[in-house]
């Protein structure tokens, strides 16, 4: 499926708001994983403080949760190793086989 850069942001955004990192991470999402990590790294814009101080409040929050939760080892570079460990796994000839 392929989402355009706003569509990706908004999931992402949403993902990390509701904490369901977890359902991305158990779905091998990894573009949407990669977001969500990258979201949470670079934490809220601080423009929002001013501009929509709600939204601020709750993405910061939602940044410490993500932190508490242990997810803040997850960082975009995190998830494009792995994701390329997975890819390189599938691409290994079986036990047996020959090559």
């Amino acid at each position: 499926m392929t989402r355009t850069a706003r569509a990706l942001h908004v999931e992402a955004l949403d993902a990390l708001l509701s904490g369901r990192m977890a359902d991305a991470a158990v779905a091998r999402d990894w573009e949407l994983l990669r977001e969500i990590a990258r979201l949470a790294q670079e934490d809220a814009p601080l423009i929002l403080a001013s501009t929509d101080p709600a939204l601020y409040a709750t993405w910061r929050a939602a940044v410490t949760k993500y932190h508490l939760k242990g997810w803040g080892h997850m960082t975009p570079e995190r998830v494009d190793a792995v994701a390329q460990k997975v890819l390189d796994r599938r691409n290994l000839p079986l036990a047996g086989q020959a090559g």
